[in-house]
């Protein structure tokens, strides 16, 4: 019996199928963004676009620091994960590893953030609007998607994350009624994550039976191979997805806090859009890395037919974004709303370049083990966005940063085409 039960304990999860990840990832991706979008219009008539855009400064401040802690590791931990026929003992390894530089980030961020409190003006006058919004960091921490993503077995998450999102929507509409209910507002938003990870700790040390004592020389061994790994992964990563989401925070150096207040709004309608797309991607990245890592032809054969499919579907959605543009944010956020339309219709066509560059990125570099070349096009691409939207938001407002964006998405997307057709001749087929 001993025997037996020690075999079992040896063995990696049985991987969910194709299909149930994707259901599977969807349902995490209400969760995580769709449900918080229901307090939006909410947040923004109870709030005001002033204190809102405070928040909305504060958040993408603090996203920062999760972009900080989570750059390269997720990516290179999922791949890991991927591996065909990989045993519970490095399962444990590569959780405990990867948890462990996460923790340290983390600290780093907090020290960090109060080092932000006592010397900037600005973020020292609403410091505790910026504290309240620091456990999004700590949920980064606590909530282990990349684990579950990459042992594709996503199902196990979903209760975890739409429980811990519930709880904190259903906080917000009962405890936030007025401006001055800010930082629980941010609170509460910020926290849901965390709350998900505490959920889900019966699934790590019950289910999945994750073992974190770790005899030190092999999780030294471990954690080196994580950093090296990361060395050239992370730095491009976090470069890219930092200026990515610094629209709000680039704008906020010129504009008042009621155009952020706007503009946040608005970003954050578009990317609801976008984010339809990222349980296909996520979902099928563990899957295509293993394809990769067997049989080139086959793998590229899957990665033609799915690329092939999401840029279909990212071009219905954008169409429909354009057209119900006006309808829909005076629909969401009241009359006078619908004059801001425009900025809504040229981030339909960021929402198409963005999911077309992360599919060629994803797919057909990074998946195939190409860390090298795409971390490069990172780099590149967000050298482009960072002065492209400086510039569009210096000179032209809102208006210059979302075009700014659509032309760095389509930076993004050539470099990748190009790093791609060195890399495979199969994407050549993908693209006509």
């Amino acid at each position: 019996m001993n025997s037996l039960t020690a075999t079992v304990a040896t063995r990696a999860p049985r991987r969910s199928s194709l299909t149930q990840n994707i259901v599977a990832m969807y349902a995490l991706q209400i969760a995580n963004y769709l449900i918080p979008l229901v307090t939006l219009p909410y947040l923004i008539r109870v709030l005001g676009a002033e204190q809102y855009g405070v928040m909305a400064m504060a958040y993408a401040v603090v996203f920062f620091m999760v972009l900080f802690v989570d750059a390269g590791f997720n990516t290179i931990a999922t791949r890991r994960l991927a591996r065909p026929g990989i045993g519970h003992r490095r399962i444990s390894e590569i959780y405990v590893a990867t948890q462990l530089i996460k923790l340290v980030h983390c600290a780093a961020m907090f020290v960090l953030l109060c080092g932000l409190i006592a010397v900037v003006p600005r973020v020292g006058a609403t410091a505790a609007i910026y504290l309240a919004s620091f456990p999004i960091v700590l949920g980064s921490l606590l909530f282990p998607t990349w684990l579950f993503q990459g042992l594709e077995i996503m199902h196990f998450t979903t209760l975890c994350s739409v429980g811990g999102r519930l709880l904190a929507t259903i906080s917000i509409f009962v405890l936030v009624k007025a401006p001055d209910d800010v930082v629980t507002a941010a609170l509460l938003q910020a926290s849901a994550t965390a709350m998900s990870g505490l959920l889900a700790l019966p699934l790590l040390f019950g289910r999945l039976r994750l073992g974190v004592a770790i005899p030190w020389r092999r999780l030294l061994r471990q954690t080196r191979r994580m950093l090296a790994d990361a060395r050239s992964l992370a730095p491009a990563e976090y470069l890219t997805d930092a200026i990515a989401n610094s629209g709000v925070f680039i704008l906020g150096l010129f504009a008042s806090d009621a155009a952020v207040g706007v503009y946040a709004a608005i970003e954050k309608v578009a990317r609801a859009g976008a984010s339809l797309f990222h349980p296909l991607t996520k979902a099928l990245f563990p899957a295509l890395a293993g394809l990769w890592m067997g049989t080139a032809p086959e793998a590229a054969r899957h990665c033609r037919t799915w690329t092939q499919r999401i840029l279909l579907l990212a071009i219905i959605a954008s169409a429909a974004m354009f057209i119900a543009a006006p309808n829909g944010l005076e629909l969401l956020f009241g009359a006078g709303w619908e004059e801001h339309a425009a900025l809504l219709r040229v981030l339909a066509a960021w929402l198409v370049t963005s999911v077309a560059a992360t599919v060629l990125g994803q797919f057909w570099l990074l998946a195939r083990g190409e860390r090298s070349a795409y971390a490069r096009c990172l780099i590149s691409a967000g050298a482009l966005q960072l002065l492209a939207a400086t510039i569009g938001a210096g000179v032209y407002g809102a208006q210059g940063l979302v075009a700014a964006a659509v032309f760095a998405e389509l930076a993004r997307l050539t470099l990748y085409y190009v790093a791609a057709r060195r890399a495979a001749r199969g994407v050549t087929t993908c693209a006509s």
